[in-house]
Parts: structure tokens; C-alpha cells; sequence
């Protein structure tokens, strides 16, 4: 989920993104709303670019027309280029050449177009090459992906920033970048750093929310949060997290803290923290996460009384929680008053991100071979995964900060977060990977627990909120869960990317997001009936709670029950190992 981690801002024009672009064959609008779902990204495996390496070489080798053609072009661009008649210029809103020098420095500007005119020989080539479907799609992909890696300013002499660093430090700018380069061989897979990852305490200044465990059990913590007012709602709500990254996301410093809005607002607050898992636990599947769901929610009604309780899933643990619901119907159980799902894709298809280009079946088994025979999916594969998403955004930006300028890395709690993996063990991993392949959850088919789960039976309310510029489980993925559920739906749209709909300040002035009186069939016919509200979903989300939920009863004076006394201060230890 991390990926999305690297813009903590949400300005103007992130706020742009989703109004007067209702045209889904608008290129600018198809890549904001494409991305690629996380269950995809598990499944890709090396081989699938190395295969793509290979087709492009030989494609090359084979037509050598439109090699010779591009290069010819590229040859005469350069020679324009160094006579100084090239009228190449960057595109005004790529940050990647915001300094002066690229346009003002003759060595410099030359360089930049240089670059610009190989990339776009690249292009030519590729439209000339006769690749087309999906081979034509995987090579656009790996290409783009070249592009981001050569840029010349990922290199020190190209980087007119970095030089002008290095002489106004006196060299001291090379000798930092080189500290931070060996502390990240050391410290974080070799990766350049997103954050400064002691620049927060969790507990202290991160996940700081008072409150208590009141449960653990070998999957997890269930944690439930002091009340801050004297009445609260009758109904608790259970957050679910996914299992990619740890629970804090939703209660990071107190003006970003999901948990706070809810407590201020009167809501009681329970919260799920998944244990790391290790080797050991390789058999966790995604019906051992929604036992251990239904095992904590069995616990909160012990604490409150037996009331229902409001279910909130994020991300993965959105699936959980689908999971974990659908289970209870089919069982008869009737616990869940209210179900919110929040950037979380059930229906699983290709065409929704690039990743699915290189989903296949050979990809998914060697993809579990592999994590079977390690009995984990490990933090470095965690992080390589959304490293992959966006390799500009999550490397070489940080790269060129941390290497080349030689600058400290960010301190930034929601960066801080984002380098906070864990593990996920082999039984769920091939779950998700299973899901991808063959979209089971949406086509009635997933049995887990001894059900085969059809969440049309679920008939309670549920909330959907998707962001219009995530690119981890795009929108339009996620709208199509309104079509899944059997009772009354509320799709809403902000205009956050993935992380930053959970844990934005909401008095940011660019926050808006879109809601609907109806809910046609597909998210093209949504967008345009859509109805635009200024300020932060969260607002809308806890009215619609209260309206499911009026009665108020005194807050409790402790924490837990009889059944289930505190067992230590939240965020208790599972956040931590």
C-alpha cells in the first residue's frame, strides 16, 4: 500500500483529477484511473519480464525496418540537438526538470533533449514494431519503466541540482549520499529511504491513541480505544486492516488519525492488529484471517453486550472482512449492523492494472512454488511489489534526494508508515494470488470455512469509498463491488490517492469527494450523475453511521470486561514485531 505513501499532499491539482474527466477514452484520464491491484502485483514473478525482455530483442532482431527507421530519426533529432535548432522542451509538469539548467544551460538543456528524443524513439519503434495485444501492452510497460531508470538525472553529472549541491557543500553533499546509500544497504533492502525511520515512536508519537488490548490471540490483537465523550453511538466500530502493513495507518499523529474523527464524533472504536507472521504460520489462509475476524467480534459483543457491530475493512482486510461476513450469513449469524469497505477491489479483472499483463497461470504457480518453499512472503518482496507499481514515485525520486543531493531522508508520518511492512504468510498469498487468477469472491464460487460465500445475501447497508487518483485499487475496481452486495449501497469517491483517504487532514481546503442518489451498472455511467461535495468523506461516512446507528448509551467508565480485562496499553506488541 505503500506507494501512494510518497505524495503526503493533496493539492490543486491532485483535487482536479476526477471533475470534467468523465470520458474514459481520454488519455489522461485513463491513466489516472488504471492501477494495479494488489492480489495482481503478488502474482507477477520475474520470468514474466524477463519473457517481455526477450520479445522485445527478438521483435528487434526480426524487424529490422523499424529499427533502422527509429534510429535514423533518433540520429537526425541528436544532430539538431548539438546545432542548438532542436525545439524538444519537457513537459511543463514533469518535476524531473523543474531546475533552470534544463532549460537555460546549453550543456544541460541538450542533454535533457537528448533524452527526451531517445524516448520518443522508443515510442516510434514501438509503434512500428507489429507487436499488438498484450504483447504490445507489456512492452509499453517495461519501456516506460527503462525511460524512468535512464533519465539522466538520476545520475550525479546529470543532475544539475545534485552538482550545484556538491560544489555549495564543498563535497559534503557526496559524503551524506554515500552515508545514506551504505545505512540503506543495511537497513532497508538496499532501496533508497522514504522516510527517516526514527523519526517517529510508535506508541508515542505514531498509533498514539489511548485504549487497550483486550484480546490476543496467536492471529491477533483486538485493541478497544478510550471514548472522549460522555454519550456514545450504541453500535461499536471494528477496524480491519490489511495484512501488508501495520493497523496504525488509521490513527498516525492526531491530526491525521482516523480513530480520533471517530471517537470525537461519539463512535466507539475497536481496532484489529495483525501478528507478523514468520515461516511457522505458512498455512494462515484467508479463512484462518476471517475465524480470527469472527473470534475478536465474538469478544467485542462480550465487552458491549451483545449489540451489533459496524464492520470496516481497508484494502486487503476489506477482503477479510468480506469474507468474515459472508461466513456469518451463511452461518446465520446475524453480528454486523453496518459494512464499510474502503479502497477495496472484490471483483478481480485484468484490464484493471498493468500488472494483469503479466499475470498468468505460469506466473501464479511459479509465484507460489516459490513463497510455498519459503513459507512467507517476506518484507523485501512486500516492498520490491510496490516498488514496481511506480518506479519514478518510489525509487528514483528518493534516489536522487538521498543519494545524489545528499539530503536526509523525509520525516513524514505517513512515509514513516509506508516503510512499516510485514510478512504475509504462504497460505494467504495463494489465496490472493488464486483470486486474481480466477475471481472467485465475485463469481460465487470462493468457499472458505466450509461456506462458498454469496454476498448477495448480504442485505445490511454498506459503505464503498474509493480515491480517484489511487493507483493500488483503482476506482473504477472498486465500484464494481456495488454490484456484489444485496441490500442498500453508498459508493463514494474522493479525490485522494490510496493512502491518503484514510489518514489526510481533513481541514485540508483542496478535500472534495463524489456521491450519487443512484448506482448505475457501471462506473463510466457514475461518473456523470456523480454530485461533487466540497471537504472530507470521513464527514459523510460518520453521518452515515449515526444514521444507522441513534441510539446513544453513557460511554463505559473502563475499558474490556470481566471476560476480557485490559491486557496492556494499545497498540500493543503485534504493531511492533
Amino acid at each position: 500500500m505503500s506507494a501512494d505513501a510518497n505524495s503526503p499532499n493533496t493539492g490543486a491539482a491532485g483535487a482536479k483529477t476526477f471533475a470534467g474527466e468523465h470520458d474514459a477514452g481520454h488519455k489522461g484520464y485513463k491513466q489516472r484511473t488504471q492501477g494495479v491491484p494488489m492480489n495482481a502485483a503478488l502474482g507477477v514473478d520475474r520470468e514474466s519480464f524477463a519473457e517481455t525482455w526477450r520479445s522485445l530483442f527478438n521483435t528487434a532482431v526480426s524487424q529490422p525496418r523499424a529499427l533502422f527507421e527509429s534510429a535514423w530519426s533518433l540520429q537526425r533529432e541528436l544532430l539538431d540537438i548539438a546545432l542548438g535548432t532542436s525545439d524538444l522542451a519537457p513537459d511543463p509538469k514533469d518535476g524531473r526538470f523543474s531546475d533552470d539548467a534544463w532549460s537555460h544551460n546549453a550543456v544541460y538543456r541538450r542533454l535533457g533533449q537528448a533524452y527526451l528524443a531517445w524516448t520518443r524513439s522508443l515510442d516510434a519503434w514501438l509503434a512500428q514494431s507489429g507487436l499488438t495485444g498484450i504483447d504490445h501492452s507489456r512492452a509499453r510497460f517495461v519501456l516506460d519503466a527503462l525511460k524512468e531508470v535512464l533519465a539522466p538525472m538520476n545520475t550525479l553529472p546529470g543532475n544539475p541540482g545534485a552538482m550545484r549541491q556538491l560544489a555549495e557543500t564543498r563535497g559534503r553533499s557526496a559524503v551524506d549520499g554515500i552515508k545514506n546509500f551504505l545505512d540503506d544497504r543495511r537497513y532497508n533492502h538496499g532501496y533508497p529511504a522514504v522516510a527517516d525511520r526514527d523519526g517517529f515512536v510508535v506508541g508515542r508519537d505514531v498509533a498514539a491513541s489511548e485504549g487497550s488490548v483486550i484480546f490476543r490471540s496467536e492471529l491477533l490483537e483486538l485493541m478497544q480505544y478510550q471514548p472522549k465523550t460522555e454519550n456514545v453511538s450504541a453500535e461499536p466500530l471494528l477496524y480491519v486492516f490489511s495484512q501488508v502493513n501495520r493497523f496504525y495507518l488509521g490513527d498516525l499523529t492526531p491530526d491525521r488519525s482516523l480513530f480520533q474523527h471517530l471517537l470525537d464524533a461519539g463512535i466507539p472504536v475497536f481496532a484489529v492488529s495483525w501478528r507478523n507472521p514468520t515461516a511457522a504460520q505458512r498455512d494462515w489462509n484467508l479463512g484462518s484471517y476471517a475465524e480470527g475476524l469472527i473470534e475478536a467480534m465474538g469478544a467485542i459483543r462480550t465487552v458491549i453486550g451483545d449489540r451489533k457491530i459496524n464492520l470496516m475493512g481497508l484494502c486487503a482486510g476489506g477482503l477479510v472482512t468480506a469474507v468474515a461476513a459472508g461466513v456469518l450469513r451463511k452461518r446465520k449469524v446475524d453480528w454486523i449492523n453496518s459494512l464499510s469497505l474502503f479502497v477495496n477491489v472484490l471483483d478481480q479483472r485484468p484490464e484493471d492494472s498493468d500488472f494483469g499483463l503479466f499475470v498468468s497461470e505460469r506466473s501464479i504457480s511459479a509465484q507460489k512454488e516459490r513463497v510455498q518453499s519459503k513459507g512467507i512472503y517476506d518484507e523485501k518482496d512486500v516492498f520490491e511489489m510496490f516498488a514496481m507499481l511506480r518506479w519514478e514515485d518510489n525509487i528514483m525520486s528518493f534516489l536522487r534526494r538521498n543519494y545524489l543531493m545528499g539530503e536526509a531522508p523525509l520525516k513524514h508520518p505517513l512515509l514513516f508508515w509506508s516503510m512499516d511492512y510485514t510478512r504475509v504468510p504462504a497460505g494467504l498469498h495463494t489465496d490472493f494470488l488464486d483470486l486474481s487468477l480466477n475471481n472467485r469472491i465475485a463469481k460465487k464460487e470462493f468457499r472458505a470455512l466450509g461456506k462458498r460465500l454469496d454476498l448477495s445475501k448480504i442485505t445490511y447497508p454498506v459503505y464503498l469509498m474509493a480515491g480517484s487518483t489511487d493507483h493500488i485499487t483503482p476506482w473504477k475496481a472498486c465500484y464494481r463491488s456495488t454490484r456484489l452486495f444485496g441490500g442498500d449501497v453508498r459508493f463514494v469517491l474522493t479525490n485522494q490517492n490510496h493512502t491518503q483517504t484514510i489518514c489526510a487532514r481533513t481541514d485540508n481546503k483542496h478535500l472534495k469527494y463524489w456521491v450519487a442518489d443512484q448506482l448505475p451498472a457501471t462506473a463510466d455511467e457514475w461518473a456523470p450523475v456523480a454530485q461533487e461535495h466540497p471537504g472530507s468523506w470521513v464527514h459523510d461516512w460518520i453521518d452515515w453511521l449515526h444514521e444507522l446507528s441513534p441510539e446513544q448509551v453513557p460511554a463505559p467508565k473502563t475499558l474490556g470486561s470481566e471476560a476480557f480485562p485490559p491486557i496492556e496499553a494499545a497498540p500493543g506488541r503485534y504493531v511492533l514485531g
